[in-house]
């Protein structure tokens, strides 16, 4: 029987991400299928260890620098994610301190590189007898971008929106774990039905925080191996991403566009909400998103979405007022999204921001025609990004012939919404538990 070392599956996961930019989504799937053997509980600690080692990673990196004289950026690699992975160990999960050391050390040994191995030895010993009394950067933004691991141009543009106090609380809620969220196909089933299969693969569930629809689930492995899944009486999605169709407000019959579908959560969620009568329009660069799309309404029962392939940038002749409402969920910084996509802060800086706004109003230039007279537009990004949100509609409204819709009669009666009568929300991970997400709803002039 082989045996799989759930540590170095681990360290070699964050390896790849670090040395060869792989998204840790990818690489960490890919090396749980490569490594399929290993039983439940050392997938659960991979997967916990190496999403929580990126959701810390700019502290870990600061507490391993305090500690050596060679600094994280200067090492090899692999000694690298190694001392990242133990660090995370012993300040973060409930195992023993000696038993992330002493197996690190095994791994350094085991690839080879047995010279650095009492140098990693010492490096993590004297973390784990001091790491309770780092000193901290006393000013404010730096603080916070170590503490709570986000970059530090980050930290200062949501310090000059909202503040020391409120930043500090959601860039510390974007360090924990997500939830995980799905959403009842009503088309197959109801709650009741839903919940009870749920609970018959052993899988514990709780209502979600808004939407009667939406569920939180817990101690499941495997979602695609439930038979809840396989029946097609839910998909996953966040309740962000729900509201966003809640406040599109599809009806049957209606022709809608999804301009940006991919991966396609708010198109089959807008079918259901039209009892499958009517059409839906979902277009994505790629066809491969396509499929996942056609997979999707398949196993979900949905005969009414129609995959494009198309550039939502390109004007289409053919598409002008012919869709009753359209949805823009337009490419964005994503930083919303650090929970679960943590290699976010890897990735992304402040230029980048400039590109994708010229994108996001590249789409809305283009798409609103498409949109009939009285009809609407909904835009939304997975981002807290003022450019890109509140300043894109702003922009919007002054060049093309919308207006914003008060937006206070499409979202549930216990959530925050002090914009909502100037038509758009923005959800923050700290105050509303959901992902960090932006809605306006926009209605097309008559004339």
């Amino acid at each position: 029987m082989i045996v799989i070392n759930p540590r170095e599956v681990c360290a070699s996961v964050l390896e790849d991400i670090f040395v060869n930019g792989s998204y840790s989504n990818i690489a960490l799937k890919k090396a749980l299928k490569q490594n399929g053997a290993m039983p439940q509980r050392d997938r659960a600690f991979v997967t916990e260890n190496v999403n929580g080692t990126l959701r810390n990673i700019i502290y870990i990196d600061y507490v391993i620098n305090s500690f050596s004289n060679t600094k994280t950026v200067k090492m090899k690699p692999y000694i690298a994610a190694v001392l990242r992975s133990a660090v995370y160990q012993i300040i973060f999960m409930d195992v023993p301190q000696s038993a992330a050391i002493n197996e690190g050390v095994k791994l350094i040994k085991r690839r080879g590189l047995g010279g650095l191995a009492g140098f990693s030895n010492a490096v993590l010993r004297k973390i784990a007898d001091n790491y309770n009394n780092i000193d901290l950067p006393k000013d404010s933004a730096e603080y916070i971008s170590v503490k709570y691991s986000h970059p530090l141009w980050l930290v200062k543009m949501w310090l000059s929106y909202y503040g020391e106090d409120f930043t500090k609380e959601l860039c510390k809620s974007n360090c924990g774990k997500p939830p995980v969220t799905i959403c009842l196909n009503t088309l197959k089933t109801d709650m009741k039905g839903l919940c009870d299969s749920l609970s018959k693969d052993g899988v514990e569930h709780k209502a979600g925080r808004y939407l009667k629809n939406s569920i939180t689930i817990s101690k499941v492995s495997d979602i695609a191996s439930l038979e809840a899944f396989k029946k097609g009486y839910f998909h996953v999605q966040d309740e962000s991403s729900s509201l966003a169709v809640n406040v599109l407000s599809p009806k049957e019959g209606e022709k809608i566009l999804d301009v940006c579908a991919s991966p396609g959560g708010k198109s089959v969620l807008i079918a259901e909400m039209m009892n499958s009568k009517g059409i839906v329009v979902s277009r994505d660069i790629f066809d491969h998103r396509l499929e996942l799309i056609n997979d999707s309404a398949s196993r979900l029962g949905i005969n009414i979405i129609q995959t494009q392939n198309q550039d939502a940038a390109v004007f289409n002749p053919e598409d002008v007022e012919k869709y009753d409402r359209v949805i823009v969920d337009a490419p964005c910084s994503g930083f919303g999204l650090m929970r679960k996509k943590a290699d976010i802060r890897l990735k992304k800086d402040g230029n980048d921001i400039d590109s994708l706004i010229k994108l996001q109003r590249d789409i809305l230039s283009t798409v609103w025609k498409y949109v009939k007279k009285g009809g609407v537009l909904v835009y939304s990004t997975c981002t807290i990004s003022k450019k890109e949100n509140q300043n894109n509609v702003k922009w919007f409204l002054e060049n093309f012939p919308f207006e914003a819709e008060n937006i206070q009669n499409y979202l549930p009666d216990n959530i925050k919404a002090p914009d909502g009568e100037s038509g758009y929300i923005q959800l923050f991970t700290n105050v509303h538990g959901t992902d960090g997400f932006f809605i306006a709803r926009l209605r097309r002039k008559e004339q």
